[in-house]
């Protein structure tokens, strides 16, 4: 089977552009900005530390790719869950579905505009801890939507472990009528580094830590300051909860 030049170059194009990981769907190419406090995840890859990425982090998008009439979903999924007993197939977690994401005035690196929300979930964001015993690096992919006015999730519909681990996005998309995610990124968070007191290992390939720049004070994504301290986080009971169920294998 032979290729046209100009369809192995669309291909490769294409794989240079990539915000999401090889074979993972849905496929997309547009960057959405992803902020830990200062550290930006510079280019999709990059590895962090459970520490970097504890607490929820704030988004930006293409000032063209937005409208500041209409609302945004964030969602943030691990791709490698360890295989239940007796399988052998990793499985998905969904770490964060944020809904009413509108854009700011702020901008962020560039023609990027900052996007926040005052409301809570459905569900809420808990943070990357792959077990020290994986094998791999987990990998943990941020996607943003153009949010449905039909959309009606609720907190209980999260509430529980089952209800994430082996969440299917495209599957969830298609019922909600989300569409193809707009923007997206990813990153990566290695169990076995983060345990070692690591600061994520190296990002010489991956990625490198970047600064956000802003203009004006950081915005915080609710009407609380975003400080990025874990032990500042309002976790409820019923999160508190989820967070010890889902310790051992996110």
């Amino acid at each position: 089977m032979y290729f046209s030049s100009s369809v192995l170059i669309a291909v490769l194009v294409r794989f240079a552009l990539a915000q999401t990981p090889k074979d993972f769907e849905p496929a997309v190419t547009s960057k959405l900005d992803v902020m830990f406090n200062t550290t930006m995840v510079m280019k999709a890859g990059m590895q962090l530390s459970k520490a970097e990425t504890a607490s929820q982090p704030q988004i930006a998008a293409s000032s063209s790719m937005v409208d500041a009439s209409k609302s945004y979903v964030f969602v943030m999924l691990d791709l490698d869950v360890p295989p239940a007993q007796g399988s052998t197939t990793r499985r998905t977690l969904l770490h964060a579905m944020e809904t009413g994401f509108k854009a700011t005035s702020q901008k962020i690196a560039g023609n990027s505009v900052l996007l926040a929300s005052t409301e809570q979930g459905p569900a809420a964001y808990v943070p990357p801890s792959p077990p020290a015993t994986d094998t791999i690096p987990h990998r943990y992919v941020q996607m943003l939507f153009e949010q449905p006015e039909s959309l009606a999730v609720k907190a209980s519909d999260f509430a529980n472990t089952q209800a994430r681990i082996g969440f299917d996005i495209m599957s969830f998309s298609k019922e909600n009528k989300l569409g193809n995610p707009m923007a997206a990124n990813f990153f990566t968070v290695d169990g076995k580094a983060s345990a070692a007191g690591g600061s994520g290992g190296a990002r010489g390939t991956a990625g490198s830590r970047g600064t956000a720049a802003a203009s004006g004070a950081t915005p915080s994504r609710t009407a609380a300051p975003f400080t990025g301290a874990a032990g500042n986080m309002d976790v409820s009971y019923g999160l508190a909860s989820l967070l010890g169920s889902l310790a051992l294998i996110v």
